[in-house]
Parts: C-alpha cells; sequence; structure tokens
C-alpha cells in the first residue's frame, strides 16, 4: 500500500506542481515509495521490522505534513490547521509506536495506520474544500 500510495502521490504531485507545496508533497510521496521498497525488500523479517519502518515513516510524515501546511498558511488555504493537526498526530503515532516497542509490534501497524489514513483524508477534504471556496 505504501508503495502503491508513494507512486499516485509522486503522479498527482507532478501533475499539479503549479500548487503550492510541490516540494513537500513531493517529498511525502518518495518517502511513501521508500517504505514501501524497504517493506517488499524485507517481508521476512516479520512484524518488528515492519513496526519499525512504519514508525520512522510517521515521524518523517509527521514532520512533512507540517512543513506542507504551513506553505498552504502562505499561499492558498484558510485551513491549513487541518493539514498540521495531521502533522502532529504523525509524529504522535510515531512516538506511540517507537516508545512501545516490541509490545506495539502486535496491535500497533493497523490501528495506528487507520487513524493516521482517517486524519490525513479528513485533512485533505479540509483543504479542498477551502480552496474551492477560493
Amino acid at each position: 500500500m505504501f508503495l502503491i500510495s508513494g507512486i499516485a502521490g509522486l503522479a498527482l504531485t507532478f501533475w499539479a506542481r503549479q500548487m503550492p507545496g510541490f516540494w513537500w508533497s513531493l517529498v511525502s510521496a518518495a518517502l511513501a515509495v521508500g517504505a514501501g521498497i524497504i517493506l517488499l525488500a524485507r517481508p521476512v523479517q516479520g512484524t518488528l521490522t515492519l513496526t519499525i519502518v512504519v514508525g520512522a515513516y510517521f515521524l518523517a510524515e509527521g514532520v512533512v505534513t507540517i512543513m506542507y501546511a504551513l506553505e498552504h498558511r502562505r499561499e492558498l488555504s484558510e485551513r491549513w490547521t487541518w493539514m498540521a493537526f495531521s502533522g502532529v498526530l504523525d509524529i504522535l503515532i510515531a512516538f506511540i509506536i517507537i516508545t512501545g516497542l516490541p509490545g506495539s509490534a502486535e496491535w500497533a501497524i493497523g490501528l495506528l495506520v487507520g487513524i493516521n489514513l482517517l486524519f490525513g483524508g479528513a485533512s485533505m477534504i479540509g483543504v479542498a474544500l477551502a480552496a474551492r471556496e477560493a
């Protein structure tokens, strides 16, 4: 899923390269592609490795999402706070995953990825609605 979403993100980022936050969106998509490649290259390593990779991904994605939100604040959207909140939540998820190792490997992946997808999608919907109103 990381690899597929990263490739789709790269394609969409280049398609909308005139929008604010191009470079942060590009970094975000590249991070997803990198995480997907790592997970495909080491599938036998088990859930602990998967949990570590996902924790590192969420940490990096949180920082990139916050920077992307700040870029939108300057350029386009009044709903940039949703994106910033999503980035802070990503960093919090990474902290929960990493500090809970190895016990978090059993439950963290499904629960926290679901939370990330829910809030990340909600923030993108908020930004899209703000752009549509402008």
